[in-house]
């Protein structure tokens, strides 16, 4: 498959969603099998890495997870390689997934990006919980996440790239995703593309212009559900702007006025969606089926076709609750 063609056209489809491009269904799925082995090698590292098929894995790479005065290292990601064209390779990261990543999830005060080499104007404005994660050494480490990036690139001479992660693992790869698009790290590399799952946004007005001017919005694409809270994040005071092409599914819980954040943002219920819907044309599936989040009561969730119009900003909304609740409880004490 061809990065600059074979993945997305940004192109709608007859009757479909109009902002949604068109993607390649067995990529797409394999990077979202790619970012579930991110997190499971976390999560349990003895357990077989389960690759996409006509992958192999190849790698890891770690990170610093830093809170006050301490942190941990932690893995974040895996390289796979393809089998039937070995220059071929995704990088897949992991999502939140502890809770110092919680921690660094919500820290959205923004901070320069510099990349590994040259420059790019505006000065990207990035979160700096974010960026602290890409950057950040300690404990044990001799290498940042970003040196570690480098070196694998290094290694592993990609001609083509598909970048992609599931929630931080999706902001941690947009990073990545710039730092290469400017740095320009290796010379075997001519196709690169990021394919990212259910991401909070990563940075300023500044971040996104940076982004787009050398990145084209056909080669960085958001896969994301239209009720789920976190694309919506940081809330919009703090002016954080998306990038990329919005691939817009819609689920939810059924009969529930209850939010189920967790259902809506899971990866393993937008597989399932995506499972359903990307075979179609349009790509776009309604029907229900089983919540896959492990350990949860097994509630049924609804796919529909996604609503039109801008995305919802979900975070602010909350925050207007909240007040609302804060309010109420002043007035009853």
């Amino acid at each position: 498959m061809n990065a600059s063609n074979a993945a997305v056209r940004a192109v709608p489809q007859a009757g479909a969603y109009a902002a949604n491009p068109v993607l390649d269904t067995d990529l797409t799925l394999a990077l979202a099998v790619a970012s579930k082995a991110a997190y499971t090698y976390f999560t349990d590292p003895q357990q077989p890495i389960v690759a996409p098929s006509g992958y192999t894995w190849r790698d890891s790479w770690t990170g610093w997870d830093a809170i006050l005065l301490t942190g941990s290292v932690e893995s974040f990601g895996l390289v796979f390689q393809s089998q039937a064209e070995p220059g071929t390779y995704i990088f897949a990261f992991r999502g939140t997934d502890s809770d110092l990543d919680a921690w660094e999830d919500v820290h959205f005060i923004p901070t320069d990006f510099v990349p590994t080499s040259n420059s790019v104007s505006p000065t990207p404005r990035v979160s700096s919980g974010f960026y602290g994660i890409y950057d950040g050494i300690g404990g044990d480490m001799s290498a940042s996440m970003r040196q570690q990036l480098f070196a694998l690139l290094q290694k592993y001479q990609p001609s083509q790239l598909y970048i992609t992660g599931h929630s931080l693992g999706a902001a941690l790869c947009q990073l990545f995703s710039l730092d290469v698009a400017v740095s320009k790290p290796i010379s075997t590399l001519t196709a690169s593309l990021n394919l990212n799952f259910s991401s909070p946004m990563v940075g300023t007005d500044n971040w996104a212009e940076a982004y787009a001017s050398v990145i084209d919005a056909s080669q960085s694409i958001r896969v994301y559900n239209y009720w789920d809270y976190v694309p919506s994040l940081p809330p919009s005071a703090f002016d954080y702007q998306a990038v990329g092409t919005g691939f817009r599914t819609a689920f939810y819980v059924d009969k529930e006025w209850f939010p189920h954040l967790l259902a809506r943002h899971a990866l393993l219920n937008l597989t399932a969606v995506l499972e359903n819907a990307l075979p179609l044309s349009p790509q776009q599936w309604q029907g229900t089926f089983q919540d896959q989040v492990p350990g949860e009561t097994q509630w049924t969730m609804i796919s529909t076709y996604p609503p039109s119009g801008a995305d919802v900003r979900w975070a602010d909304q909350a925050q207007t609750l909240m007040k609302a609740e804060a309010a109420t409880a002043v007035k009853l004490g």
